[in-house]
């Protein structure tokens, strides 16, 4: 039994550990104002000072994911972003494939957030979830 926590515990980091560095570059690239994320943003007919509030938001999840008692709040902020993210490619008409990468992520932080849904919880309720 101990061996399988253990695995999940390692699983876990791993995978706060990618979304974290996914995420942080996601930001910076928007900071920088790289002309990739510029081009999308404008495409989407977002104002670009917007694309400092998603950068923003993008730095603040991947900061969330490592807090104790807040890492189902991070991944539950992210994955908000990522499925504005796929309703914008949608919406924008892009191929098929392009809101991929976004819908990837979006299931992989529902996942994470779903893991860890008891830190959202009053800590009482955590039991009473147990026995349901």
């Amino acid at each position: 039994m101990a061996r399988v926590r253990d695995r999940r515990s390692v699983g876990s980091v791993a995978l706060r550990g990618l979304l974290t560095a996914v995420f942080l570059v996601a930001a910076v690239m928007k900071f920088a104002a790289v002309p990739f994320e510029v081009e999308g943003f404008v495409r989407f007919g977002y104002p670009l000072w917007f694309m400092d509030v998603v950068g923003a938001l993008q730095l603040l999840g991947a900061v969330l994911l490592w807090t104790p008692g807040c890492v189902a709040l991070g991944a539950g902020l992210l994955a908000v972003l990522m499925a504005g993210a796929v309703g914008s490619h949608l919406l924008a008409g892009d191929p098929v494939l392009m809101p991929l990468p976004a819908l990837v992520l979006l299931i992989l932080l529902g996942g994470v957030a779903h893991a860890r849904r008891s830190e959202l919880l009053p800590s009482g309720s955590d039991t009473e979830m147990r026995q349901a």
